[in-house]
């Protein structure tokens, strides 16, 4: 049975997607309609599950129950490329902006209500008449959390702020009149980098269904232009970074304030990376990396109820790797994909990390060979060391 409430809904929408402007039939000339942004309001809902990646989550909580489902809804405001720049036209015409999201947990006493804000990318893979195939992105800052400090089996947020990450699939579907009718799923991350621990994070998988509509009143149309053949071009790109990595105190003579806030130790370092660039969107690359790391060999004590750490000496943190590069080009901003072999690090006194790390991260040109980026550093492809915070420098080599 169809409840009042789901009948209005389904008038609504139906409406909606049948609706002409008024003012449509007030438009004769082109260049009125040039005049409006090719700007996109969506709105998306989604319902779906909580994976099983920590106990927090699996049971071992205040309820002693799984929190296995979730719901969320987001408002979206994009830009709709239509081809201005050529690398609009390389990449199938992407819309890119930013949203407001907000989550609703089966247990938000535990783990709260948390709210997004991010930035987007709607990238098409196959494009028909008015139907087209996507992979949607987005990435920002997540806030509003239940951390561990409130609740101490809470192992999966140690803070009550995180990164948020959601990518996924989608099937679209755009009316003449610039509605927008949307089917997908997506996979979404939670995670402060390890920046604050406990940091087991948070992953989420659901069904999307999304509403928008295009603000110039039409369906998008696109502007084609020939593609020149690219000429192959080689740099060196040099960048400084910084970070920190925290660890909570885990000895039995300080009080649950002073475990939690625990140490953080200081990284930084500087990378250079010969780069080839080989076509529009990809460079490839081989670079060596130097770098501190204060957790190595630290040493932790509590003096007159004040927690005093000690970090690594340079030498004890020293460490050295090399790395091959791939970094996707996307006009001013990158995807950058790193995997290190360290080939010099001090011994430990405890459990090193693996001698294989990834790096994956982004960067933008600030200026016009000055780019600022962050990366996440992360071993066996699923656990996060820190995160790096990066400033960098290109200098263009003769092909």
């Amino acid at each position: 049975m169809v409840n009042r409430k789901n009948f209005i809904l389904i008038f609504v929408l139906a409406n909606i997607l049948c609706w002409k402007p008024l003012y449509a039939e007030n438009i004769n000339t082109s260049d009125s309609i040039k005049k409006r942004p090719d700007l996109i309001a969506l709105a998306f809902y989604q319902q779906g599950f909580v994976l099983p990646s920590n106990d927090f989550v699996r049971g071992n909580n205040q309820k002693q129950a799984p929190i296995s489902f979730f719901r969320t809804a987001s408002v979206q405001i994009a830009k709709q490329t239509t081809g201005e720049k050529l690398w609009e036209q390389l990449y199938g015409f992407p819309r890119y902006g930013f949203g407001i999201y907000a989550a609703q947990f089966i247990n938000s006493t535990e783990l709260g209500q948390p709210v997004a804000v991010y930035g987007m990318f709607n990238l098409p893979l196959k494009q028909w008449t008015n139907l087209s195939l996507n992979l949607d992105f987005g990435a920002g800052y997540s806030f509003n959390w239940k951390s561990f400090d409130e609740n101490k089996y809470n192992i999966a947020m140690g803070a009550r702020e995180s990164a948020y990450v959601d990518a996924g699939p989608s099937l679209e579907y755009t009316f003449e009149n610039g509605v927008l009718l949307d089917f997908g799923a997506s996979v979404t991350h939670f995670s402060n980098g390890a920046m604050k621990k406990p940091n087991f994070g948070i992953n989420t998988v659901a069904p999307k269904i999304s509403l928008g509509y295009n603000l110039s009143g039409r369906r998008k149309n696109y502007n084609y232009q020939d593609v020149p053949e690219f000429q192959k071009k080689s740099e060196c790109f040099a960048s400084f970074f910084t970070g920190w990595e925290n660890e909570i105190y885990k000895s039995t003579d300080a009080d649950s304030v002073t475990k939690y806030y625990g140490a953080t130790y200081p990284v930084f370092g500087l990378s250079a990376t010969f780069n080839r660039q080989i076509n529009y969107k990809s460079k490839i690359g081989i670079g060596f990396m130097v770098n501190y790391f204060g957790a190595a060999n630290p040493t932790i004590s509590i003096v007159n109820g004040i927690l005093e750490d000690k970090h690594a000496s340079f030498k004890e943190g020293l460490e050295l790797s090399i790395f091959p590069s791939y970094e996707l080009v996307i006009n001013k901003f990158s995807i950058v994909l790193q995997e290190g072999f360290y080939i010099y690090r001090a011994k430990y006194s405890f459990l090193r990390t693996p001698s294989v790390y990834q790096r994956l991260g982004f960067k933008y040109d600030l200026l016009k060979d000055f780019t600022i980026g962050s990366y996440i550093r992360m071993y066996n492809y699923n656990t996060s060391h820190f995160i790096e915070w990066t400033l960098g420098y290109r200098i263009h080599l003769k092909p």
